[in-house]
């Protein structure tokens, strides 16, 4: 359905409610101010709602214990795709898009281009709507536009999350380069580390382009720093979010295993949100192993000590 006093678009994944329920209303951060309107909205059609006001950090991050609390019959989370992730209460995922004015922004990215023809785009969900366009603009250019299947925790081709690549990965070795297109870094960088390809993140929101060549050799440089800092550590805390889309304890307990069999000594630290203040507190701890989002690492300057994704630690142990 569309929200005709804004400019956002939202589309229902599940199918029309007939139940009258009490829901537990997720939002991201950058749809929050909209919480009021949408509340209103579900109580219009008979439903309780109640809203989380904790972060919410992706599809991952499912308000799971505080629907439990508020005994919630649904959890409504908004601003992601479908994601496969375990809940005992059911979960829909309702998208929001942004239809934005891209052409004079790439026609700024064509210039930057410059010799490369055969470009691979990807995007994220607020703009997946439109990569049919975007294609079709640069191909107006002379380009050759490739858009790269899915992951497994993605939805839509050339979509691409925190910790799924799939759309990069598939048509790496096809293209010259890549176009991440909408704002801010995040994922601009998480792609740019996913391929050894030229990545151009384009911005219709500050209608700028830039090559992120540059964040990816600093961030690159601060991991090969961070796994010679953990060579010779011996005690390991290792990080487990009890979130529904990271919960990884089974892993938790393997890494601990395989650290204690090479000498070392380890321990499992469970936490629903990671505050880096009481992790700074864990004075013990030599080195950190992340087995919850795959970017927390990149925080890295909050924490005291280094920390690791599971396959950097693998690599520890091997040594």
């Amino acid at each position: 359905m569309r929200d005709s006093s804004s400019d956002f678009f939202i589309f229902i994944i599940y199918s029309e409610r007939r139940v009258f329920v009490r829901i537990l209303l997720q939002l991201p951060e950058g749809i929050k101010s909209k919480a009021l309107r949408i509340v209103q909205k579900l109580e219009k059609e008979g439903d309780e709602v109640v809203v989380s006001c904790s972060p919410c950090y992706g599809a991952c991050d499912v308000a799971l214990e505080e629907a439990r609390r508020c005994d919630a019959d649904r959890i409504i989370q908004y601003g992601h795709s479908e994601f496969p992730v375990r809940s005992s209460i059911p979960v829909e995922f309702v998208e929001y898009r942004t239809p934005v004015k891209f052409r004079a922004v790439l026609s700024k990215a064509v210039k930057e281009l410059g010799g490369y023809e055969r470009i691979g785009i990807v995007t994220t969900v607020q703009h997946i709507g439109q990569i049919g366009e975007i294609k079709k603009f640069l191909e107006g250019k002379g380009k050759k536009v490739f858009i790269g299947k899915h992951g497994k925790k993605a939805k839509y081709d050339g979509q691409i999350l925190g910790c799924d690549w799939g759309s990069i990965k598939d048509i790496e070795n096809t293209v010259d380069c890549f176009i991440f297109f909408g704002g801010g870094v995040f994922h601009a960088l998480g792609g740019a580390l996913a391929t050894e390809k030229p990545l151009l993140a384009v911005d219709p929101f500050s209608r700028s382009v830039r090559w992120m060549s540059e964040e990816r050799t600093k961030e690159l440089r601060r991991r090969k720093g961070a796994l010679l800092a953990a060579v010779g550590a011996k005690n390991f805390g290792i990080i487990c979010s009890t979130k529904p889309g990271q919960f990884n304890f089974k892993k938790a307990l393997y890494l601990k295993k395989l650290l204690e069999e090479g000498g070392r000594k380890a321990c499992i630290l469970v936490c629903n949100e990671l505050n880096f203040e009481s992790l700074n507190n864990l004075l013990e701890f030599d080195c950190f192993v992340n087995t919850a989002c795959p970017r927390i690492a990149e925080d890295y300057a909050r924490s005291r000590k280094p920390i690791l994704g599971v396959d950097e630690i693998k690599k520890i142990i091997k040594k």
